[in-house]
């Protein structure tokens, strides 16, 4: 009886205890100086400061114009399958952490010769996803006019210098103050970018504060399109071709003469049959014919024999340069049904690699050698080469070839960009648990 009736007072006084210290917490913090600070502490997440500073203002205006992107936070986790992977190595809680602020990303690019800048599209899908925050844009000074396919583009007429100059001012117009820039470039679009960069980085700095970070080419010639070599030494030409013409028409009636006019743009039936006459009318073309863009090309040009070589001695920034490789013509059509012997396909692609690549046994993408897209045997820094298989130059080899495999359409370029500029813009770092050691206590993880 006594052990009970102690334990119920002892319950009694406890209940009391607590309504007192409850009380008193209450009034504690019912004063002003409590409520104003825990007002505060509200308001101070929600609001921002009148008086901004102008990165602050940039980042606020960027934001507006990403509405229309889905959003992402400065860190987040790596997908489901790359954690697994990272977790079979031992390492656990890795995030993407952005070593530029995401705000200040930029990715420019450039297309090729005579092209236009929705061949970009299907890229530009992907970085959107990937790098939501950042500034992309599809560069259109020298866009090839789409209603009038006659048309030289500027990307033909103008000198590489003369079109970069123009790619400066639509940087200019289009990138926000104080980015930090990726330029992307395909076939000639990468050596305009190569002039933006060595001309106008200085510039840009000073003027936009924005920073050129990396250079990413696909399929760009660095040492010239040997392709153009042809159009000097036609004669030549046509000894080799007559070997494949045939084959060529066996897969498609009259594609090889839709196959010479791919190296021959202008005049390719006098190329065939007055050989002579067009190897001395040719070069004059390229020199007055107002094709700067086309003959700077060349492998013998001023622009690729000294300012390219020069230049790839001289950069401060990264070069990725990434070379597409398709070299078997079964694997270019929908439609191929080898209508050809497995001898005259073999022989239509040694002699193609010939043609395209000076040797039988050249890599290549269709239309230019690994050689020239990698700047192979030339002085280069701060150069990394990737090589592409089962990726042409373009759209078309003549024809139109089949979905997802010219360079700029190819998921396994895309990807190799979009890796590229991962690696410049973001780094994964793990995050470690802190653990706290007392003497004679075991070791836990700090609350």
């Amino acid at each position: 009886m006594y052990p009970t009736t102690g334990l119920y007072e002892c319950f009694i006084w406890i209940y009391r205890f607590s309504l007192v210290f409850c009380f008193s917490l209450i009034v504690s913090c019912s004063g002003k100086s409590c409520s104003d600070k825990h007002k505060k502490d509200e308001l101070s997440a929600a609001v921002e400061p009148m008086v901004l500073d102008p990165p602050v203002l940039l980042e606020k205006e960027h934001t507006a114009q990403q509405n229309n992107k889905s959003k992402r936070t400065d860190e987040q986790n790596l997908d489901v399958s790359d954690e697994l992977e990272l977790s079979r190595k031992g390492v656990k809680n890795i995030k993407r952490v952005a070593k530029v602020a995401e705000y200040k990303q930029a990715i420019v690019l450039l297309h090729g010769l005579a092209r236009i800048s929705s061949d970009f599209n299907a890229m530009i899908a992907i970085l959107e996803k990937r790098f939501p925050h950042a500034t992309i844009v599809a560069l259109k000074s020298v866009n090839k006019d789409s209603n009038n396919q006659k048309s030289a583009s500027l990307s033909s007429k103008l000198s590489i210098k003369q079109q970069a100059r123009l790619a400066y001012e639509e940087i200019k117009a289009k990138i926000p103050f104080g980015s930090h820039l990726i330029l992307v470039g395909h076939s000639q679009g990468g050596l305009r970018a190569l002039v933006v960069a060595k001309e106008y980085e200085a510039r840009l700095k000073r003027e936009c504060a924005i920073t050129i970070e990396q250079l990413i080419t696909i399929g760009t010639p660095w040492k010239g399109a040997p392709i153009f070599q042809h159009i000097k030494r036609a004669k030549t030409f046509n000894e080799k071709f007559r070997k494949i013409a045939i084959t060529l028409d066996k897969i498609q009636p009259n594609y090889s003469k839709t196959v010479r006019g791919y190296f021959f743009k202008k005049a390719p039936e006098l190329a065939k049959h007055h050989p002579k006459v067009y190897g001395k009318a040719a070069p004059l073309f390229m020199k007055f014919g107002q094709i700067d863009g086309i003959a700077d090309l060349d492998p013998e040009s001023d622009f690729i024999r000294n300012y390219v070589v020069s230049s790839l001695k001289e950069v401060d920034w990264p070069i990725t340069a990434i070379a597409g490789v398709l070299t078997d013509f079964s694997e270019l059509f929908d439609t191929f049904q080898y209508p050809i012997s497995a001898k005259a396909l073999t022989e239509l692609n040694v002699t193609y690699a010939e043609l395209i690549g000076g040797n039988p046994n050249s890599e290549h993408d269709m239309l230019l050698p690994v050689a020239t897209q990698h700047a192979e045997g030339l002085v280069t820094r701060n150069f990394k080469r990737i090589k592409v298989y089962g990726t042409c130059h373009g759209n078309k080899v003549g024809v139109s070839v089949k979905r997802g495999i010219s360079e700029l359409n190819n998921k396994a370029v895309i990807e190799k960009v979009t890796e590229s500029i991962e690696e410049t813009f973001y780094e994964y770092k793990e995050e470690k648990e802190e653990v706290v050691v007392e003497q004679g206590v075991e070791a836990t993880p700090a609350a």
